[in-house]
């Protein structure tokens, strides 16, 4: 019976598919530089954009230096909307899909780097409408859109995780004693 079991549950894994979904990675990669991506992982088709439509807000402290990902800015709709301050960020952007897409057409990278920003994170959050697509299929115009959360803040239809980054406690002990080295330097 044991054996049976054992057998039945070996099984399992291979019978169910892997779920799409949307990863989004926010990392420190320097002492105070924060970079992001979001990554579709098991794609059941070809990925036209990991994010389309892309709203969230960062909060901290001597936030600086923010970039984001220029093929948010739309050909057909304007640049993307960024309010800054030291303390928060707001944005929102569209990586536009066909037919209104840019000229370059949509950032169809996987993973898509969305921002980087340099000072203390203390909060991401989306907001608003984010969404995915694949690429047209069976001779369609249009792509294939992926909700990963609604205009009014609800999960979709493609779940998705955020999951934040730190060095590891000797990288961030040796990127301590670099700043020191620097600070000492510049005396």
């Amino acid at each position: 019976m044991k054996s049976m079991m054992m057998c039945s549950l070996a099984l399992l894994p291979a019978s169910v598919a892997a779920q799409t979904f949307l990863d989004i990675e926010v990392c420190y990669v320097g002492f105070d530089r924060i970079e992001a991506y979001a990554k579709l992982v098991n794609p059941e088709g070809e990925v036209l954009a990991a994010v389309a439509d892309l709203g969230f807000r960062l909060e901290g402290w001597d936030l600086r230096n923010f970039e984001y990902n220029p093929a948010f800015d739309s050909d057909f709709f304007g640049d993307a909307t960024v309010t800054a301050s030291s303390t928060s960020i707001d944005f929102l952007g569209g990586n536009t899909l066909p037919p209104l897409n840019n000229t370059d057409g949509p950032d169809s990278s996987n993973p898509l780097f969305l921002f980087s920003v340099e000072g203390n994170l203390t909060g991401f959050e989306l907001v608003g409408q984010v969404t995915g697509a694949y690429a047209p299929a069976g001779g369609s115009p249009f792509p294939t859109i992926l909700t990963y959360q609604d205009a009014n803040g609800n999960q979709g239809d493609t779940p998705y995780d955020i999951d934040f980054c730190f060095p590891s406690p000797g990288s961030a002990s040796l990127l301590a004693f670099a700043g020191i080295a620097a600070v000492r330097r510049r005396r």
